[in-house]
């Protein structure tokens, strides 16, 4: 694995002929301050800037597409962006995920304790290692491999299938790039050939017995052959430069013909040039810049893969750890319901029915099978991760178990929902890849509208001779005698009505219409992505205060039975009972604080993928590399 220390440069984002090799830096520090600090720190520009910003990221694109674009379209664009944001333009300043403030007193009273209550009930630190996380397939204890989410993610980068085929498509995307400039290569060739003719011709008879044959040539030998060079040019030009070399050879009985044999030999040059329709580099062109959007797009369909990848990984490595606190939590209830069950078997010989034993069994096997479930839940997510890593190291196949070191933090997130979503418009891949589809309607429109001219097109010829009985010769003659054709003529044709092209140019406009809306939805899916991922960190952070009070209460409620079963005389089945229930309440409520935990963390994952900035925040970088073919 490569490391670096540099956030990436989205500059390189708009680089030709280049493929997308992602690399992840040194493990931030997962503290608190990296979710509280860095969303201002990742918000870009205003949304007064935003398109700029976004005309940066894409390497000129948005200024093509204000200069081919007509002003309905450009205040069509202007005006979504705005009518988006209008609503965060009125919140005010950055502001802070607030918890509830809870002003119950028992609450106020129970922070004096809140070191034992804490200690009670299932512990989040036996989920670490030596957990018993029931046998795999083959009986046997799995191997533990310790992960941190860094290490996960770093896993994710390099190895993950998705993000692989999209860096395969990146790389595929360059060869159209080399086959569009290669259509302005120049072009060798050649041909050549011998051909041998003996037609009958009529003769001419001159009395005396004696007869001339109206065509000497009749009777021939000839061999010949041309090379030359044929350049295409931007501008829709094409020359041809050649030399062509013959040598021929007549069967003449009179001797008429001379010299016999000879050589003929010419140097000849071509050129056409269109001066309405196919003429200019907006046309010519239009391939090539069509090809190097599209790798634009494939470089962003990269970081989007490995935005998918790493937000999922994340949030897959918060369910390993969610479902090893339950497993934690299952295995508490089952010890502490046996100590219950052993207690009122104990007292079925005083004042335990059976039915209320009975009934404590029952608890006990549903434990002991939300053991097995937990069990099998953990197996799942874990085999899940694996999957998204797709490292070598562990397989999905294999007997290993993961345990996650990583706790989720739980201090605020400070953000401002102006800058998230003019983030989010200048960086999301998906808006960046509609940009660029407007920018090749555009250029959809440039082509289809220059065919509505009419064609005319300009050649011109010219060759120069040499003839001789000998090669050489015939090649000195060239430059001796004035042996020169040359033409220059036009071409000019137009369909009466010209509804094809018509036709074709109200299409390429309708196509850049549709790739303005396209390009709105992508921009109101990517402020909507935004506003969802912001209010559920609100509201998660609000349930983790939720959860952790009604954690401390539950606790502070089997505190005080732990109090009552020292006090009282004997331990009624109906007080027992009643431990079983506070015992199953503060499971629950350990397990609640856990969930609202990883849900604060993905959600605040969820939205950093959604501004298209979760790369920096996990400091991978995109390296541009030149793309080579593998044997």
């Amino acid at each position: 694995m490569q490391h670096g220390r540099r956030i990436p440069d989205r500059d390189m984002l708009g680089k030709m002929g280049k493929a997308a090799n992602p690399t992840i830096s040194p493990a931030p520090c997962r503290a608190l301050g990296r979710h509280g600090s860095r969303a201002g720190a990742r918000s870009a520009v205003r949304l007064a800037v935003s398109v700029l910003s976004c005309a940066a990221s894409m390497a000129g694109c948005q200024d093509a597409l204000r200069s081919d674009a007509d002003a309905e379209l450009q205040r069509s664009l202007d005006a979504t962006l705005a009518r988006e944001a209008s609503g965060a333009s009125l919140a005010g300043r950055p502001r802070d995920t607030q918890s509830d403030r809870l002003s119950d007193p028992l609450l106020a009273e129970l922070a004096s304790r809140r070191e034992q209550l804490d200690a009670m009930g299932p512990q989040s630190g036996d989920a670490g290692i030596g957990l018993d996380v029931g046998p795999d397939l083959d009986g046997a204890r799995p191997r533990e491999v310790v992960l941190t989410l860094q290490q996960a993610i770093a896993s994710t980068v390099q190895n993950n299938l998705g993000v692989q085929q999209a860096r395969l498509e990146e790389a595929m995307s360059q060869a159209d790039i080399i086959r569009a400039e290669a259509v302005f290569d120049a072009v060798l060739f050649s041909n050549g050939g011998y051909r041998r003719s003996n037609i009958p011709q009529p003769t001419l008879d001159l009395g005396g017995g004696g007869s001339l044959p109206l065509n000497p040539t009749a009777d021939q030998s000839i061999w010949n052959l041309q090379a030359g060079v044929e350049q295409k040019f931007a501008t829709g030009a094409s020359l041809l430069v050649s030399t062509k070399m013959q040598g021929q050879e007549f069967v003449d009985a009179g001797d008429n013909v001379s010299p016999n044999p000879s050589y003929l030999n010419s140097v000849n040059l071509t050129l056409s040039q269109p001066l309405l329709r196919n003429f200019g580099t907006d046309v010519n062109l239009a391939s090539l810049r069509i090809a190097r959007n599209q790798d634009r797009r494939a470089l962003q369909g990269v970081r989007q893969a490995l935005l998918a990848a790493v937000v999922r990984t994340e949030s897959l490595y918060w369910q390993v750890y969610v479902a090893r606190q339950r497993l934690v939590s299952s295995r508490w209830l089952l010890e502490v319901g046996e100590r219950v069950r052993t207690l009122l078997d104990r007292r079925r010989a005083y004042d335990t029915s059976l039915a209320q034993y009975a009934d404590a069994v029952s608890k006990v096997e549903d434990r002991r099978a939300s053991v097995i479930r937990a069990e099998r839940d953990l197996q799942r997510a874990v085999n899940e991760l694996k999957r998204s890593m797709n490292d070598p190291r562990l397989p999905v196949g294999g007997a290993e178990t993961i345990v996650t070191v990583d706790v989720p933090v739980d201090q605020a997130l400070r953000y401002s929902t102006a800058d998230a979503f003019a983030t989010a418009v200048a960086q999301n891949p998906q808006v960046a890849s509609a940009l660029l589809s407007i920018d090749d309607s555009s250029i959809g429109v440039d082509v289809a509208d220059n065919g509505r001219l009419p064609q005319l097109d300009l050649q011109a010829s010219g060759a120069l001779y040499g003839l001789a009985a000998g090669f050489g010769d015939s090649w000195q003659q060239l430059g001796d005698d004035d042996y020169i054709e040359w033409a220059v003529g036009a071409t000019f044709r137009q369909p009466i009505g010209n509804r094809a092209a018509e036709a074709d140019f109200r299409k390429a406009r309708l196509a850049r219409s549709r790739a303005v809306i396209l390009y709105k939805s992508a921009v109101q899916s990517a402020v909507l992505d935004v506003r969802n991922a912001l209010q559920d960190a609100a509201a998660a952070f609000r349930l983790i205060g939720q959860t952790r009070a009604q954690r401390l209460a539950a606790a502070e409620n089997m505190r005080a039975l732990d109090i009552d079963e020292e006090n009282i005389p004997q331990l009624t089945p109906e007080f027992l009972a009643l431990k079983f229930f506070r015992q199953d309440g503060l499971a629950i409520a350990q397990v609640a604080e856990a969930v609202a935990l990883a849900d604060y963390n993905v959600a605040i994952a969820n939205l950093y993928a959604a501004m298209g900035t979760a790369l920096e925040r996990n400091r991978i970088e995109l390296k541009v590399v030149d793309a080579q073919p593998s044997s």
